[in-house]
């Protein structure tokens, strides 16, 4: 007869992972606050130093001003949350990616570490019972002596997870950093790549046809 047990491991789980996308979504939001209220501050410096009386005016500092960004900032914001450092690049379009890709990991975490207990609980509550004793767990049968093997499997799925999102938690935190770095970066209109048939001279009167690749700045 199989026997339901507690499973209070996975509540807390649940619990963590509730409270870690509560937090996140606050931080998401409070980061597109703060992103506007900086572009808004932004926009009024620039707009004071181009109509007020100015006796030098610096061109070179406005544009820092406006194309000021931090790397360091980005990577702390991706390790206090993930998003948030690619809300601060700009970059929105990543944030349904990371937290669906996270989602995904805890939804198979949580899978995995709930049958991960019931092939536990039933092994453990059932010791020393007939090998070809059959136990039900989640409308299947299995054989007393497959419970370890299932519990292993499942057990071993669950922490391939956990790495899987801890990995994802890493790459957001790398991701943020290269945007950062490149979030000014701007590639002129005057780059150019050609490329054009051409006759390469040889040795004496010889001649060999060949290709010419010019590239402008």
């Amino acid at each position: 007869m199989f026997l339901k047990q507690p499973t209070t491991g996975r509540q807390r789980l649940l619990h963590i992972l509730a409270g870690i996308g509560i937090t996140g979504l606050v931080l998401v939001v409070n980061a597109f606050a703060i992103a506007a209220q900086e572009q808004d501050t932004v926009r009024k410096r620039v707009s004071v130093a181009e109509k007020g009386p100015i006796i030098q005016t610096d061109t070179t500092s406005v544009a820092a001003l406006v194309k000021k960004h931090s790397p360091r900032k980005a990577v702390m914001y991706s390790l206090i949350c993930p998003g948030l450092g690619q809300v601060y690049n700009h970059k929105y379009w990543k944030l349904p990616i990371i937290y669906g890709a996270g989602g995904t990991f805890a939804y198979f975490i949580i899978s995995h570490q709930n049958k991960y207990e019931k092939f536990r609980d039933t092994y453990d509550n059932n010791k020393g019972a007939d090998p070809k004793a059959r136990f039900e767990i989640d409308g299947l049968s299995y054989y007393y002596q497959s419970l370890p093997r299932g519990r292993d499997i499942y057990r071993r799925w669950r922490d391939l997870n956990i790495a899987g999102l801890g990995a994802l938690y890493l790459l957001n935190v790398i991701d943020a950093m290269v945007d950062a770095y490149f979030f000014s970066y701007d590639i002129s209109d005057d780059l150019s790549l050609k490329m054009e048939p051409t006759l390469i001279q040889g040795p004496g009167e010889t001649a060999s046809l060949g290709f010419r690749i010019n590239l402008g700045f």
